[in-house]
């Protein structure tokens, strides 16, 4: 059976509902207690009393959102530029591995034609596969797909919640 645009982009989102996502609240809060505890005392006070008197700082996206424009503004106070990647530099390295496993994941799909081809191809995936319908041949090789999405949490686990 030929694969269509549409069933290899079905494909591909069915698998990365399976991978769990922070929670964008949670992960928002996380970041901005580290930056309060970086600032200085005398900051901090005034930060405790008025935080909007204090500067803020767009994060950029910090979640696993392919929509670019969503951005989280942060309290940074007197917490230099350097301290402020520090803190950021774990989720944004998260955010990149997740990118750069969806991004592979949607070249193996996209580089095979047939659902034989898939298959053979990606096996652990088969139940977010469409039903066979005329069989083919051709096999493209791959690597890591599957350890890549594993090293993420794929697949969630049931009753958890992002």
């Amino acid at each position: 059976m030929k694969l269509t645009k549409y069933q290899k982009e079905a494909i591909v989102r069915a698998i990365m509902n399976d991978v769990p996502k922070p929670n964008k609240t949670t992960r928002h809060s996380e970041v901005q207690s580290a930056i309060v505890k970086a600032m200085s005392p005398e900051c901090r006070k005034v930060y405790n009393k008025t935080p909007s008197a204090l500067a803020t700082q767009h994060t950029g996206s910090l979640t696993y959102d392919d929509c670019s424009y969503r951005t989280h503004s942060v309290t940074i106070g007197d917490v230099s530029k350097e301290k402020l990647e520090a803190i950021l530099k774990p989720y944004k390295d998260a955010d990149e591995a997740y990118r750069k496993a969806k991004s592979q994941l949607t070249a193996a799909v996209e580089g095979c034609n047939t659902l034989k081809q898939l298959e053979a191809a990606l096996p652990e995936f088969k139940k977010y596969f469409p039903t066979e319908q005329q069989p083919t041949k051709n096999l493209p090789a791959l690597a890591n797909v599957v350890a890549d999405l594993s090293k993420l949490g794929w697949p969630k686990k049931a009753g958890v919640k992002a």
